[in-house]
């Protein structure tokens, strides 16, 4: 536990820099270099994870063909649900649309075709590392699957409150129960990858949710 706790800490804390707006710096962070602090933080925890778990890194990056169409699978039907949720939410709550404007607002940082690869190839790959391939892998040792795929997904979400966004709450905790699923499931990081780079990718840049 002594080694899980400091790193899930750490998370915690990089979040809190990159989505509160109550400090003025950690404000001028989340408004003008959001995406920088975010690559910058997820880097960090992806390698801090591949030194951690260096010894587990065969097992925890195996490969098999059929994740491809896993993972691309689960990211259409994770987008399909995002998008039913954010109707079905706007049609009951009058807040919905603006905490989902509010989740956007980053995108004015930086041109879509720099956002696009960042998500795909660095954010999206290293949250998965970490969450998955760190927190939920060492906590499967300390507990049972079960407890460990609770857990982390509770903490992936947790993290999230610091942008006082329910609908941000609400998304990370669907999605991180999903990708935690697929790595209870398949013994491997890469569907989730697959799955959270092409979500990612798709809902920020490609077929964003868009309201009239």
């Amino acid at each position: 536990m002594k080694q899980v706790v400091p790193p899930i800490l750490l998370a915690a804390t990089l979040w809190f820099v990159m989505f509160s707006r109550q400090l003025s710096w950690t404000q001028e962070i989340h408004d003008h270099f959001f995406w920088q602090a975010m690559v910058c933080s997820t880097l960090v925890l992806s390698v801090l994870t591949l030194v951690l778990q260096r010894k587990k890194l065969a097992a925890l990056f195996h490969f098999e063909p059929k994740f491809l169409a896993i993972g691309a699978g689960h990211a259409v039907l994770l987008y399909g649900l995002s998008r039913l949720g954010v109707w079905l939410m706007s049609l009951m709550f009058s807040w919905t649309v603006p905490h989902i404007q509010a989740v956007y607002a980053t995108r004015v940082q930086l041109d879509p075709h720099i956002i696009a690869p960042l998500l795909f190839f660095i954010i999206a790959p290293c949250e998965e590392t970490f969450w998955r391939g760190f927190v939920q892998a060492r906590l499967e040792e300390l507990s049972n699957p079960r407890t460990a795929l609770l857990s982390t997904t509770a903490l992936y979400a947790l993290v999230h409150i610091w942008a006082l966004n329910p609908m941000l709450l609400v998304a990370a905790l669907v999605l991180g129960m999903h990708w935690g699923f697929l790595f209870r499931r398949y013994h491997s990081l890469v569907p989730g990858i697959i799955s959270h780079a092409l979500w990612d990718t798709t809902i920020f840049v490609l077929l964003p949710v868009q309201f009239s």
